[in-house]
């Protein structure tokens, strides 16, 4: 990520200038979330690098979140069957990660074109992946943050 890039996503990774109390609330109890978790010692065993500890422990935050409904994880590389078929299996109140959203130029365009798609609520760009929620009475926004 570049330093501009990365300078223009700082305002709002800590839940500053975010309007909305419900994406306020996901931003610092999900995104931002400090205290330990109930797995986090499994996923800690079971990770090699810090980058893949820090972004599943992300997933179990996120799947927390949207339980009872369910959290769908695909690659952008994938075709839009595997979209359709995760909105499909998440359900109306579920959430979908789409990781690699910055990977290159098809990528972004891809990106794009899943947060313009009507199915998809709030998205959330985290850089490397993106988290689209599927609840359509949330006014759909789109949020840019530093995770990584």
């Amino acid at each position: 990520m570049n330093i501009k890039e990365y300078i223009s996503r700082i305002g709002k990774s800590r839940g500053f200038g975010i309007q909305s109390p419900w994406a306020y609330r996901f931003v610092t109890e999900v995104i931002g979330e400090r205290l330990p978790y109930y797995a986090y010692e499994d996923i800690d065993k079971e990770c090699s690098t810090g980058r893949e500890r820090k972004y599943r422990k992300l997933l179990l935050r996120i799947s927390n979140f949207v339980y009872p409904a369910r959290l769908e994880q695909i690659d952008i590389h994938d075709d839009g069957e595997s979209l359709s078929a995760a909105i499909e299996d998440a359900g109306v109140n579920g959430a979908v990660v789409i990781e690699g959203i910055n990977a290159d130029e098809a990528a972004k365009a891809s990106w794009e074109r899943i947060k313009d798609d009507e199915r998809i609520g709030v998205t959330f760009d985290l850089y490397d992946v993106g988290i689209c929620f599927l609840d359509r009475e949330i006014y759909k926004q789109h949020y840019k943050l530093n995770f990584f």
